[in-house]
């Protein structure tokens, strides 16, 4: 008896050879689940899908009905012609099998072939179809949905979530109709929430706090939140929910809880991070104040919580009218958060002067982020205060609402630069002048650009590069040879970054070097799209090291000169695979319809990687002539390059696959 790797290889060979179909077909039975799973691989790319269809339609044997089923699935958009004549098999269980595997493969306009079957006489036939048009999105079956809903409830489940799936929001009213006194509210309440129509915002609301159980609740809280997101307008229904949520002291316990509550361990699909932000969303939208100072608190100290920002300024009118008291607020954090959340007008600024005066630092810094957002220039002198005197936290938001101001309102940061400033204050002012350059600063900001301190440097050289004129391009230059590394890199950035022929001319001329800075200098020139280097990389390519080489076919696939096409051609012919791929994956990029005859072929490469970029390339390209290459390559034996294929093809529907009527 042979051993499974012995069978195997033998499958292998055999798949190179003129029995290749029958050894495939009884690889398909083999008791080894790792010979089977290679069998049902091959038999996706060489078997027709007639054949495996036999293979289903034999119930005697289950091992090889499932690897045909298996195997037609595999093959994706090139087995949905023979699946859709399988749904007119008269055994029931066969077609089950064919609505399955088309729901997996998820061609959608195979979905008009699977309407008859909704009200199949065999509910099990009925169930499966209206599964599959829900999987496939088909909105022509919703009609026939609606009428499901009311129909056996185990046929009702199916064509609810299929409804949800479809995001058919003519559902809306008879799902309603279901939540909360029916044994079908949860589907219900989770297709509401899928579809998430605007119409369905105010019924849930009024729902929602009347519904104690948990297994209900928190499924209406989610749907809540998510029709929240999309409505266009949710504020005025909101703000008359919100005196009715507030006043119940059950359901704001309820949302304390949920906001309090950590995720379990084992949420792999995030929700309860998801109920957390629900809850977030509702109190805040609606106005619930006495869940703001916890919210607020977490805005200010928690790093993960930035999120909340956006969501008290998207709802800023009940945060208005409590922020005179949360401002008051005895805990630090909550008027941080304030300072934070709060929209404020420029009438207001002495509001916010009052709380740089804070005895705690995080209020001190958040004020500085709040007089930021205002962008008055007016601000300057205190926010540069705060930045020499202020602590870390004050110093980052002082520097950050600095840079929004104007170039006229920062003369004041020229104590900030001086010799004997902290060298953290130095480094966060020269930042500031790298948002917005201060002509006056200019010869200063040269001089830091050779500080002896390598962090200094760096940040002087992000200030330089704003600089125009030669000095600041030669300090550049200068630069490129640092003793530090790092000031290497980023100085060879910012001459990327800078621009123009000068920086092209040095970065072309720096080419003849053999250091370490090569290989960078060549990304640099792929980076600024530097036509005038094109011809000298390609000199280049002989005598560079193999990942120069790689990096010197990138950078010109991101030039693309006129006789790339032919250059990268040549490259495919190369003995090294990643310069093989490299070269795929520019013409995946670049190749033109003229230059399908060198992509098409690459289709049967040996390498999944370049049969991958082929895929994507022609799927780019999107001509009806790659139809049947992309269906070759959905049945691919790399999982990889049948998805690309799949994705591709659709690019070509409806014209991709020939459905039988």
């Amino acid at each position: 008896m042979s051993t499974p790797a012995e069978r195997l290889a033998a499958l292998d060979a055999a798949a190179r050879g003129p029995e290749r179909e029958g050894a495939i077909l009884l690889a398909l039975e083999d008791e080894a689940l790792t010979v089977r799973d290679r069998a049902i691989r091959l038999a996706a790319r060489y078997v027709e899908p007639a054949v495996l269809g036999a293979l289903v339609a034999d119930g005697e044997h289950a091992v090889r009905r499932n690897a045909g089923l298996s195997a037609l699935e595999r093959q994706g958009p090139y087995a949905v012609p023979h699946l859709t004549v399988m749904l007119g098999a008269s055994d029931p269980e066969l077609v089950m099998f064919a609505l399955q595997s088309l729901a997996r493969i998820g061609y959608p306009p195979a979905g008009r072939s699977i309407l008859p079957l909704l009200h199949h006489a065999d509910p099990n036939v009925a169930q499966s179809a209206i599964e599959a048009v829900g999987q496939l999105r088909t909105r022509e079956a919703v009609p026939a949905l609606l009428k499901l809903v009311e129909g056996e409830l185990w046929l009702q489940l199916a064509a609810i979530n299929a409804l949800g799936a479809i995001g058919a929001a003519e559902a809306v009213t008879p799902l309603l109709a279901l939540v909360p006194d029916s044994v079908l509210a949860e589907p219900a309440v989770q297709a509401l929430r899928t579809i998430a129509a605007p119409e369905s915002l105010e019924p849930l609301l009024r729902v929602l706090p009347a519904v104690r159980e948990r297994a209900l609740r928190d499924p209406l809280l989610l749907a809540v939140a998510v029709v929240i997101d999309f409505h266009p307008d949710p504020v005025p229904l909101l703000a008359r929910a919100g005196p009715e949520l507030a006043a119940s002291a059950e359901f704001v316990a309820y949302l304390a809880q949920a906001l309090a509550a950590l995720p379990a361990a084992g949420d792999m699909d995030g929700e309860g991070d998801s109920l957390q932000r629900a809850a977030a969303t509702l109190a805040v939208a609606a106005g619930i104040e006495a869940l703001e100072p916890d919210l607020l608190a977490r805005l200010a100290t928690d790093a993960d919580a930035i999120w909340l920002e956006g969501v008290f300024h998207r709802f800023p009118d009940a945060l208005a009218a409590h922020r005179p008291r949360l401002l008051g607020h005895p805990d630090p954090d909550v008027r941080g958060g304030v300072l934070r959340a709060a929209r404020f007008e420029e009438h207001e600024l002495p509001e916010l002067y009052e709380h740089l005066e804070d005895t705690h630092s995080r209020v001190r810094a958040a004020a500085c982020y709040a007089m930021g957002r205002l962008e008055l220039d007016s601000t300057a002198p205190l926010l540069v205060e705060r930045l020499r005197r202020g602590d870390r936290a004050e110093q980052a938001a002082a520097a950050q609402a600095l840079g929004r101001l104007s170039a006229d309102a920062l003369t004041d940061l020229e104590s900030c630069l001086r010799a004997d400033a902290d060298e953290t204050v130095l480094m966060l002012a020269l930042e500031v002048l790298s948002t917005c350059p201060v002509p006056a600063f200019e010869p200063r900001v040269l001089q830091l650009a050779e500080d002896r301190r390598p962090a200094v440097r760096r940040a002087g050289l992000r200030a330089a590069a704003r600089v125009t004129g030669a000095r600041a391009d030669v300090l550049l230059l200068r630069a490129l040879a640092d003793r530090d590394q790092a000031t290497q890199v980023d100085a060879l950035e910012l001459m990327v970054a800078r621009g123009g022929e000068k920086s092209v001319a040095v970065l072309v001329a720096m080419l003849g070097t053999s250091d370490s800075l090569r290989f960078h200098v060549i990304r640099a020139l792929g980076q600024c799209r530097a036509q005038a280097g094109a011809t000298r990389l390609r000199d280049l390519l002989p005598q560079c090291a193999p990942h120069e080489q790689l990096q010197i076919v990138a950078a010109l696939i991101r030039i693309a000169p006129p006789w790339i096409g032919t250059f990268l051609r040549e490259r495919l012919g190369d003995s090294e695979v990643e310069m093989r791929r490299m070269a795929a994956q520019g013409l995946a990029d670049l190749a033109e319809e003229h230059e399908l005859p060198v992509l098409l072929p690459l289709a049967e490469d040996a390498d999944w990687n370049i049969r991958n970029e082929v895929a994507r390339g022609l799927g780019r390209l999107a001509r009806p002539v790659t139809r049947q290459v992309l269906l070759a390559l959905a049945r691919d034996v790399e999982p990889v390059v049948a998805a690309t294929a799949r994705a591709a093809l659709e690019r070509l529907q409806p014209e991709a696959i020939r459905i039988p009527a």
